[in-house]
């Protein structure tokens, strides 16, 4: 299902943006404004939904009408539709880079020219998952040092009609770069997703939590990965896991949360019990992984698992005599392995 993405038209920067009509959230420090660690929390739950709404993007991120001048370029000239095309990819492999799930826990292997991907397992005789498809898992039992995972194809076709630059009155491009995201990251992302998820009941359960999350439900979890020798380095959260924590006062004596509004705005709100805290708030509902109620404890990439990538996403233009209708767009393409290479490397929560 294609994001239903609001248009840009009341988009502002975040320099700009203020809630409710009050003063600016992001101070001229670039740090969000708050009176307490509490407030900060809270703030920050209302400036991940201002971005997963549309509502505020990154000042280097504002610029709607130039992009619906390009768009209209790029209909009367190939070189122009051509440069848009690589404009938008690169956006899309930043975007990707910085807020993508599978690539903040995965360790990333670099690949030459004719190389096979191929990542080094740190622990034998456990049991390891291989992505063979967007959707596809293979379980293995790691036998020897490597795994050798084959390389999938993601491939994503935006596509702007003529009609919809005649009559839009939005940000056509930012619609195509988030339908291009939603085809590139959030598949990576749900590749990660499934192959985690081949874990439970191996090394580690499923916790069930009755109620709301508290420390010591929270460190039964953490203990799943940290029982194994490992560190215990990430955790990824629904919006309702995030809402327990901020309402939590031993949560909010041990937490340290983040000021930057540039990661905020990557989902990553703060450090609690040595772990990096990261809200799935910030995204579009179609751009969502996990469910509500669930939450994620991951350990370090070095013995989480890896992934390879040949460098991104590319593009290639297309148009009406690719497609049969009148329009411009591109077909983004990559080649991605990608391993979870130790099942004790993660763990599972989920309340009830």
């Amino acid at each position: 299902m294609k994001a239903k993405t609001k248009t840009r038209a009341n988009t502002i920067p975040v320099s700009e943006y203020r809630f409710d009509g009050g003063s600016r959230m992001v101070a001229g420090n670039g740090e969000i404004q708050a009176s307490s660690k509490r407030d900060l929390l809270q703030q920050q739950v209302r400036l991940m939904a201002a971005v997963a709404n549309g509502q505020t993007v990154t000042d280097s991120e504002y610029s709607a009408a130039e992009r619906t001048a390009m768009v209209a370029a790029a209909f009367n000239d190939s070189a122009v539709h051509r440069q848009l095309g690589e404009r938008v990819t690169a956006n899309i492999n930043m975007t990707s880079n910085r807020k993508g799930y599978a690539r903040r826990f995965l360790a990333r292997n670099e690949l030459k020219q004719g190389d096979i991907p191929r990542f080094r397992v740190q622990t034998k005789n456990v049991q390891a998952f291989v992505a063979t498809g967007p959707t596809k898992v293979e379980t293995q039992i790691v036998r020897d040092k490597y795994l050798m995972p084959p390389e999938v194809q993601v491939v994503v076709r935006p596509f702007i009609h003529i009609n919809d630059l005649n009559q839009g009155t939005g940000d056509i491009l930012n619609d195509k770069y988030v339908e291009g995201l939603e085809g590139t990251m959030v598949v990576e992302d749900r590749m990660w997703y499934n192959m985690s998820k081949q874990a439970i009941g191996l090394a580690n359960n499923q916790t069930i939590i009755s109620g709301t999350l508290t420390p010591a439900s929270l460190m039964g979890v953490v203990n799943n990965v940290t029982r194994w020798g490992l560190k215990a380095a990430h955790m990824l959260m629904a919006t309702d896991i995030n809402n327990d924590i901020i309402g939590d006062a031993m949560f909010i004596a041990a937490i340290e949360p983040v000021a930057r509004h540039e990661l905020v705005m990557t989902g990553q709100i703060a450090v609690l019990y040595g772990l990096s805290l990261i809200s799935d708030q910030y995204r579009h509902p179609e751009h969502k992984v996990i469910s509500q109620g669930e939450f994620v404890i991951v350990s370090d990439p070095l013995t989480h698992g890896a992934y390879s990538d040949r460098g991104g996403a590319d593009s290639s233009p297309i148009d009406v005599t690719t497609e049969g209708v009148v329009g411009r767009g591109w077909v983004i393409h990559e080649s991605i392995a990608m391993a979870v290479g130790n099942d004790r490397s993660v763990a599972f929560g989920r309340r009830m």
